[in-house]
């Protein structure tokens, strides 16, 4: 339904065939629902509420900003918007680098797409990627129960053995982000990807 809206929405804009537009707001959408820093924001309903259709609206921006242009965003500008977004919206700071990799995957994935190579840009939507398919893990700084800790098992390289402690290293601007009530995103020392709210120790 969303997509089909805003394939359609778009078209009237675009220069793109409609199948073009189609697989690329699949690819975004898929994308953004793999994303672990937004759907920390979405699911902990960081910002001020609405946070399912603020996911939307970042999806038909992104696509909109793609396909209605001359020229094409670079994942400079994406990364820079998404940055922006994240604060806007979920009052949230992603600072564990998935706005880069994100923003450069969704470039390659609309040159892609663009270009006829679709099973490539299927293959590259299906590769694991640090930032899409990290472990969630806790959001109120507790330590991870035996039974209640990630529900994802695919990242953890070490079989969810915890032979060293995670630890997370927050700098002075983290820091004073968080006292502020602020959400920020970090990767841990095990390099998965981490949320800390304000309250947590």
């Amino acid at each position: 339904g969303g997509t089909r809206r805003l394939v359609k929405e778009n078209l009237m804009a675009s220069q793109l065939d409609p199948s073009v537009v189609s697989l690329f707001a699949d690819a975004v959408r898929t994308v953004y629902q793999r994303w672990t820093a937004l759907n920390l924001a979405v699911t902990n309903e960081w910002g001020d509420g609405d946070n399912m259709a603020k996911r939307e609206s970042l999806i038909e921006q992104t696509v909109s900003g793609f396909v209605t242009k001359r020229n094409a965003p670079d994942p400079s500008e994406l990364e820079e918007f998404l940055d922006q977004y994240l604060q806007e919206m979920f009052n949230t700071e992603a600072d564990d680098d998935s706005p880069y990799e994100v923003s450069h995957l969704i470039c390659r994935l609309f040159e892609l797409v663009r270009s006829g190579s679709i099973e490539e840009a299927r293959a590259l939507l299906s590769a694991p990627a640090a930032s899409l398919d990290q472990c969630v893990a806790d959001n109120q700084g507790e330590e991870d129960s035996s039974d209640g800790g990630s529900d994802c098992e695919m990242m953890e390289e070490d079989g969810g053995s915890s032979a060293a402690p995670e630890t997370v290293e927050l700098t002075a601007e983290q820091q004073a982000d968080i006292d502020d009530g602020w959400g920020v995103v970090v990767r841990t020392s095990k390099g998965r990807t981490k949320q800390v709210v304000g309250g947590n120790t």
